[in-house]
């Protein structure tokens, strides 16, 4: 590493592990003895999520954690630890396959398959979201038929 002062060579004089699991590092520069202080963190995945409209983009931890916070809102005993440990294993899984891009659908299958181990309601409100009537992933927002605009709830008529 360089010296951000002088741009000399510089030696590790201390390393730790910081509370996000990244490394600090105190240096000493080896021309001009300034010392300073580095951050290692892992960078993104690097993963790509194809959209239902087919954009394309960047597969975000913190979109995932806010939909499972968002579908587990006010239920017992899930607690924010969890859904971040679902989110980070869904990641992982998909890191793991090797795969650059994953489609929303493969993203939406891995959420509920989790959820379903979880907690059945958080199951079924996110299923309401993405699924059809058979309970297969909906590929597109066409295959919502217009008399369910809530959850995935059919509207009752007047006559009933």
């Amino acid at each position: 590493m360089q010296c951000p002062y002088c741009g000399g060579d510089s030696n590790v004089t201390e390393t730790r592990v910081t509370v996000d699991g990244g490394m600090r590092r105190r240096r000493v520069c080896t021309a001009c003895k300034r010392r300073f202080t580095t951050y290692e963190r892992l960078g993104p995945p690097g993963l790509k999520v194809g959209k239902r409209d087919g954009t394309i983009e960047p597969f975000e931890l913190d979109k995932l954690l806010h939909a499972l916070r968002r579908v587990c809102a006010h239920r017992p005993g899930i607690t924010d630890a969890a859904l971040q440990r679902v989110a980070r294993d869904i990641e992982a899984k998909l890191v793991d396959s090797g795969r650059k891009s994953v489609t929303w659908s493969d993203l939406a299958t891995h959420v509920l398959d989790r959820l379903a181990n979880l907690d059945a309601v958080a199951a079924q409100r996110f299923a309401a979201n993405y699924t059809d009537e058979s309970g297969a992933v909906r590929f597109d927002r066409g295959a919502q038929d217009a008399s369910s605009h809530q959850l995935g709830l059919p509207l009752l008529s007047d006559e009933e």
